[in-house]
């Protein structure tokens, strides 16, 4: 998996610097960026990287959408912001769909640009003083 992951890298740098790449697709995003960590399928990272299934709750407790763009993970990613506001999407739609709130608006470039400019640095006390005791809280998997 890292093997395939540096290759894709390595293509993805390569076709830049010729000047023959487009926009990349959130899944090519996601397997560039996000994959090395939370998986192919979204899973957790024992210990350290929380699953992204079930982060569509976060969207539903007061600071959840920016809560899930200032993560240092995506705030200090070098995906353009309106290809983050597409993988974020993506994301939520690809591993937390059953979780999001029926009236979910998607992530905008715009608001992606005001959400990245403040990462967190204490995650988990952020994560935690979202949910406090809200007991449909996204399982404690480590930090993200």
């Amino acid at each position: 998996m890292l093997r395939t992951a540096l290759a894709l890298s390595t293509l993805a740098f390569a076709l830049a610097a010729a000047g023959t790449v487009a926009a990349a697709s959130p899944q090519f995003n996601y397997i560039l960026h996000c994959q090395g960590c939370h998986l192919a399928d979204g899973a957790a990272t024992p210990g350290t990287i929380p699953p992204l299934i079930g982060t569509g709750r976060f969207l539903a407790v007061d600071g959840g959408r920016e809560f899930l763009v200032r993560v240092p993970g995506v705030s200090l990613s070098i995906i353009p912001d309106d290809e983050l506001a597409e993988l974020m999407n993506w994301m939520l739609y690809r591993f937390s769909a059953d979780d999001m709130p029926v009236d979910f608006e998607p992530y905008t470039a715009e608001e992606v640009v005001r959400y990245r400019q403040e990462p967190l640095v204490e995650v988990e006390a952020v994560r935690v003083g979202l949910f406090g005791a809200y007991e449909d809280a996204p399982e404690d998997q480590g930090q993200q």
